[in-house]
């Protein structure tokens, strides 16, 4: 088992949608899963720090870590892949995105180019009621939670 610290964040648009990443184990293509923008902590780096980092990776939004709404919640989530399992202890962030569209991919890592399929961005009700695996377990509320914040704020 691996074990790293990580930041992900809940990217949420006008429609209350959130954009999500389609990911697969590059050893097993048969294992697929949904799963916000984030990763792993680098030395030095604060989590919010490591969200805006990771966000501008994989989305190329680019935001300061004082525009990320949070820390809103704090998990440990473990993944299982071919090689084994992954644990990582997460911090998760909410921002607003006013773009509704295709977000870019420019800056992925050779490893996300040979994981992530593809990306899209899901309303709450979807989020209920797919069969598709996704991360975190309890991201519905967590959506609820970014979007509650930022309509409040407007």
């Amino acid at each position: 088992m691996t074990m790293r610290s990580a930041a992900r964040v809940i990217v949420v648009n006008s429609q209350n949608h959130v954009f999500l990443l389609h990911a697969r184990d590059v050893n097993d293509h048969t294992k697929t899963w949904w799963l916000t923008c984030g990763g792993g902590t680098q030395m030095g780096e604060t989590p919010s720090q490591t969200a805006a980092r990771e966000l501008a990776e994989e989305t190329g939004l680019e935001c300061e870590p004082a525009d990320l709404y949070g820390p809103i919640a704090q998990q440990r989530n473990t993944m299982e892949f071919s090689t084994g399992e992954h644990t990582q202890d997460e911090v998760f962030y909410g921002y607003f995105c006013d773009h509704d569209g295709d977000l870019s991919d420019a800056t992925w890592t050779d490893v996300e180019k040979r994981a992530i399929l593809g990306a899209r961005w899901w309303s709450v009700e979807e989020l209920g009621t797919t069969q598709e695996v996704i991360y975190p377990a309890n991201l519905r509320e967590l959506v609820i939670a970014v979007t509650d914040y930022y309509q409040k704020s407007r």
